[in-house]
């Protein structure tokens, strides 16, 4: 690590690295280095470029949407802003091709993984919400794509169609159920497709564990993780808090009778995410909130679904068939959210 860490500070001021957080996609690290003012903390973070491979884009994007936040006098949250190297770069390519970064490491915080009750999961979509009102004035076009088509329901199920074709036979044979399940539902990514919403700058991974807490106050203090802010629809951003918060018990559980959404978190989502954003949201937009959910649930399940059947080539897994109990979960989730959200006018 001498090599990469040199890149961003002087090393004779190292004191330690150790691993820190649970993301699926990136490799963090707690990086302590000690200065004339003292031994502060940073996160030293391995971007992965497999997942995002245009790595600068990635960088440029949240250099974006970091000077536009800090420009926004009444937004309330600190604003993740990355720290360059010591030549100036956003980003350090090793000799071995991966590429590195550093944020600052905001002290007295906590995540949380999983939300634990209704005021939590207010406070944390009260945050999201604080993010989409700050940047609801930011012309979305000057954000490129981190991820092509992440958020593209039909893109996602025509690449899904492609993968059955190849699939591994074995994987195929045991998911049978489960690919027919989703297809059976597919249609509601035409039917978002079709409310052609206006395009926001959107976060597109509203999970908690992407909100920093006081860890005093349990307030928010910083949204995080802003490797996919890019072009997109609102539904994205609340669809995808309903599919994380709502979970009664995450979507790595194998039992799915566990597996249901959690009316009092929803509603309380529902009322901090509107209580920032409200009188921003066109009709449309906020008529079809809890639509986002399902949407984003069941792309979830074809994406967990997909990497299965592909032998677990996108997402980190901690044993055989975890991608398969996901998507077990992430179905009986949409299955939950469709009983609980049909007495919506949606």
């Amino acid at each position: 690590m001498k090599e990469i860490i040199s890149q961003f500070f002087d090393y004779s001021g190292f004191v330690r690295c150790q691993p820190f957080g649970s993301g699926h996609i990136n490799d963090t690290f707690r990086l302590d280095v000690r200065s004339e003012e003292g031994s502060r903390p940073w996160l030293l973070q391995r971007l992965n470029h497999q997942v995002f491979r245009q790595p600068d884009v990635v960088m440029e994007n949240i250099r974006l949407v970091g000077e536009y936040l800090s420009a926004q006098p009444a937004y309330p949250l600190l604003v993740l802003s990355p720290v360059p190297t010591l030549d100036g770069r956003l980003l350090h390519r090793d000799d071995a091709g991966n590429y590195w970064r550093v944020f600052p490491f905001f002290e007295n915080t906590i995540s949380f993984d999983r939300v634990e009750t209704p005021e939590q999961a207010f406070e944390a979509a009260r945050a999201f919400g604080c993010f989409s009102r700050a940047l609801n004035g930011m012309d979305a076009s000057r954000l490129r794509p981190t991820i092509p088509g992440f958020h593209d329901g039909l893109r996602r199920l025509a690449y899904f169609r492609e993968v059955l074709e190849r699939a591994l036979p074995e994987r195929l044979s045991e998911a049978g159920e489960e690919v027919a399940g989703i297809l059976a539902e597919s249609s509601i990514f035409e039917e978002v497709d079709q409310l052609r919403l206006p395009l926001r700058a959107i976060h597109h991974d509203t999970k908690i564990n992407n909100v920093l807490f006081d860890a005093t106050t349990r307030k928010a203090v910083c949204v995080i993780d802003l490797d996919t802010v890019m072009p997109g629809i609102i539904l994205s951003d609340f669809g995808d808090m309903m599919r994380t918060f709502t979970n009664a018990a995450g979507e790595d559980e194998q039992d799915l009778s566990k597996v249901f959404m959690q009316e009092d978190v929803y509603q309380a989502l529902s009322e901090g995410f509107l209580s920032e954003m409200a009188d921003l949201l066109t009709p449309a937009e906020r008529e079809q909130l809890p639509r986002g959910g399902l949407w984003l649930t069941l792309m979830q399940a074809v994406r967990f679904l997909a990497d299965y059947l592909e032998g677990d080539v996108y997402y980190k897994t901690a044993y055989a068939g975890h991608n398969l109990v996901r998507t077990r979960n992430q179905l009986a989730l949409f299955r939950s959210m469709k009983k609980g959200i049909k007495h919506r006018d949606i």
